[in-house]
Formats: C-alpha cells, structure tokens, sequence
C-alpha cells in the first residue's frame, strides 16, 4: 500500500473533508477505537492542527518536513500521523503516533 506525504496541514486538512462515510479504526499507539467518520474527521483535524501547532512553535522544524500520510489522498481512506520522535537520522521510521483507516477498505 502507498502513501502519499502531505507536507501542508492545510492541504491535509481539505483532503479530511473528502472522507467516505463508513465506519473507522483509530489508533493513538496502542489505544483504539471506532469512529464514524464525523468522528474521524474531528478527531484528525485535531491530531493536524496539533502537528501545525509544532512547525509554528519549533522553529528548527522545516515548513516542508512531512508528518501527515495518506493513502490516495484523492479517496482517503487511510491515514497515518507521525510525531515528533520520527525526526531524525535513524535508518527506519518509527511507527506512526496517530493512524485511522475504514474498516470496509481493509
């Protein structure tokens, strides 16, 4: 499965808007849940908004660095939120912090 780095919060934020409905899974590390996708979609713009909040704070942090992934952000149905902890020079990614998905999509 591809995903596609969204390196604008803005953009990632009109591309949420575009969600099927159905029912999701979201994960924040081990802790999940289903949502729907009204649900989904507030719970993301939060998890968007916070990562926004970091490039407008941590001035170190490039305006292009990409934390937000979406699987065919022209039908998202797939998203994966990296944090801060991801930053870095390791040789693999760490898991992603946030991820949801719609369960009819797996």
């Amino acid at each position: 499965m591809r995903f596609y780095g969204i390196p604008s919060e803005d953009r990632a934020l009109e591309i949420l808007e575009n969600i099927p409905n159905g029912l999701w899974l979201f994960s924040e590390g081990s802790h999940r849940v289903q949502l729907s996708s009204e649900e989904v979609k507030e719970k993301l713009k939060e998890v968007i908004l916070t990562v926004k909040s970091w490039k407008e704070k941590e001035k170190h942090i490039p305006q292009s660095t990409t934390f937000v992934f979406i699987h065919t952000p022209s039908e998202p149905k797939h998203f994966k939120v990296y944090d801060l902890s991801s930053l870095g020079c390791s040789p693999s990614l760490n898991p992603p912090k946030w991820e949801c998905y719609l369960l009819e999509s797996r």
